[in-house]
C-alpha cells in the first residue's frame, strides 16, 4: 500500500470530465488502484434500496462483492446499513460474518476496506478495497481511502443527477411529440390530448413516458 495520498485535486478535475455514472466510477477505481496502489477496487450502488456492483477491478472483488450480495451479510452491507467505514484485517480469523468470511478467506480475499459513499441525506453505496494479503491497512491508506471516497461520493451524485435531469428532459420530449401525434389525429386541443394519456397510463399501470413513446413511434394509442 501507499502513504501517499496522490493528487486529489487532478482526480476530482477528471471526475468531472466523466460522462455518465459508470465512466465516473470506472475512473475512481483507476485511481484506487493507479495512484493509491490499492490491489483491488470496486464500487457498489444502491439501486431501488437493494446493493449492486456497478464497476470492479477485476475477479477477485467481483467474488467478494457477490458473497455479500448473496449471503446477506459482510462488511460492505454494514457500512451501508449503519453508516460507519468497516475494516476487515483477516478474513482467515473475523468472525463477524460466519458464512462470508470463511468464503472470502478461501478465495483469496484476506483483507478489506469498506467506505462508505454519502450523499447529503444518505448512503449512496460503498467503495471496497481488497487484498490478497492480511492485515496491510494503515491509519494513513484508510485516510487516503476516505478522501477517495469524499471525492467519488460527490463525482457519482453529481453525475447520477445530471442522468435524471437528461432523462426528465427526454420525458418531456417524448411526451410532448405525443401529444401533438394526438392533436393532430384525433382534433383533440393539448390538454385533452394530455388527458387521453395520462389516462391511458393510469388505466395499464404504465408509465406516462412509456406510453408516449408508443404514441410517437406508432401515430396509435396502445390497445
Amino acid at each position: 500500500m501507499t502513504n501517499q495520498a496522490g493528487d486529489f485535486g487532478e482526480l476530482a478535475m477528471h471526475l468531472h470530465d466523466q460522462i455518465g455514472t459508470l465512466a465516473t466510477v470506472e475512473a475512481v477505481l483507476q485511481f484506487a488502484t493507479e495512484a493509491l496502489s490499492y490491489d483491488h477496487a470496486s464500487v457498489m450502488l444502491m439501486r431501488r434500496r437493494h446493493p449492486e456492483t456497478i464497476a470492479a477491478t477485476d475477479e477477485l472483488i467481483t467474488k467478494a462483492d457477490q458473497y455479500q450480495i448473496d449471503f446477506r451479510e459482510g462488511p460492505s452491507l454494514l457500512a451501508i446499513s449503519d453508516h460507519e467505514d468497516v475494516l476487515v484485517e483477516d478474513t482467515a480469523t473475523d468472525d463477524r460474518w460466519p458464512t462470508w468470511t470463511p468464503t472470502a478467506a478461501a478465495n483469496g480475499i484476506r483483507s478489506l476496506l469498506a467506505i462508505r459513499l454519502v450523499t447529503a441525506h444518505s448512503t449512496s453505496g460503498v467503495l471496497n478495497l481488497v487484498t490478497s494479503r492480511p492485515t496491510v491497512f494503515t491509519d494513513a491508506d484508510r485516510e487516503s481511502a476516505r478522501l477517495l471516497a469524499l471525492h467519488a461520493s460527490i463525482a457519482i451524485a453529481s453525475s447520477r443527477l445530471e442522468s435524471s435531469l437528461q432523462q426528465a428532459v427526454d420525458s418531456r420530449k417524448i411526451v410532448g411529440q405525443a401529444v401533438g401525434r394526438l392533436m393532430e389525429r384525433y382534433g383533440l386541443d393539448a390538454v385533452q390530448a394530455f388527458l387521453v394519456l395520462r389516462r391511458y397510463s393510469q388505466d395499464r399501470n404504465q408509465r406516462l413516458y412509456a406510453v408516449a413513446a408508443h404514441v410517437t413511434t406508432t401515430g396509435k394509442l396502445p390497445v
